[in-house]
């Protein structure tokens, strides 16, 4: 989405892609303290990640903890982290109905599994052919967002009660989502396709404002004060096995064929390219 020019904040091709990157350091530069040479840390950069090295500034460094993977490093990262403090902000309880959006995506599986360790009521929309996957990792009920129709499916498993919480990555506004919201909902945006530019329809807003339903986009930059102990909480639960990434690794000279498997949605979980 970078790469075509869809994020606002980043510059217009030609620039260089890759904002999260993993490895080894090679070398520190003079009054850096706390890393040394062979450390490995992960960070988030404002490009050029796909190359073989990288300069990135000391307070961009994270440290990963000892014989930790670094793919995993880089997939708990930005897709993980997200997840947590996503369903931390909602403030999702045991019982919640939640509702995830992209759930057969890297961001989707961690947060359908984190938000089952919290006790919620998890409903996944993801394409029929990641419904086993996505089943896999806890979902109580799985449902295709192009299938017309698909939230009478969904009101069936949660009810009257409805949904708590919708994580949105589509921010489609006209969504049969919508409905679905509980009293004192929150439909939280995290993500957009492109081809999804539907507005918010006038009569949805009487409604909102009957039920409570908060709306509201969700961007990391907003939270980053809340990165440390997020990766400090992911770190320990994929190293106790309670937390499990799908990844694909390709190289990165595969980078193009990778990004045609995105745009066609032909992955699943973390996709990590390889220098």
């Amino acid at each position: 989405m970078a790469r075509s020019g869809f994020y606002p904040k980043v510059p217009k091709a030609p620039f260089p892609v890759g904002f999260e990157i993993a490895g080894v350091e090679k070398g520190v530069g003079k009054g850096v303290q706390g890393f040394k040479e062979g450390d490995s840390v992960v960070a988030i950069i404002q490009g050029g990640g796909y190359a073989t090295h990288a300069v990135i500034p000391v307070a961009a460094a994270i440290p990963l903890p000892a014989g930790f993977d670094h793919a995993l490093g880089v997939a708990v990262l930005v897709q993980g982290v997200t997840a947590y403090i996503l369903l931390d902000e909602a403030k999702v309880t045991e019982g919640d109905p939640v509702l995830i959006s992209a759930a057969g995506g890297g961001l989707g599986n961690s947060a359908v599994q984190l938000a089952k360790a919290l006790g919620a009521k998890v409903v996944g929309l993801t394409s029929k052919s990641k419904f086993a996957g996505v089943r896999s990792l806890g979902a109580d009920h799985v449902a295709d967002f192009d299938d017309a129709g698909w939230a009478a499916s969904v009101k069936q498993v949660v009810g009257e009660k409805g949904i708590k919480v919708y994580l949105d990555s589509i921010g489609d506004l006209r969504t049969e989502a919508f409905p679905l919201l509980s009293q004192f909902g929150q439909w939280i945006i995290f993500g957009v396709r492109a081809g999804s530019r539907n507005a918010l329809p006038f009569e949805a807003i009487p409604v909102m404002i009957e039920k409570n339903i908060t709306l509201r986009g969700f961007n990391l930059e907003g939270s980053l004060h809340q990165v440390p102990q997020a990766l400090s909480a992911l770190f320990k639960l994929v190293s106790e096995g309670k937390l499990e990434i799908e990844i694909t690794k390709y190289p990165l000279a595969e980078a193009t064929k990778v990004h045609q498997l995105f745009e066609a949605r032909k992955t699943s979980g973390k996709v990590v390219l390889v220098p």
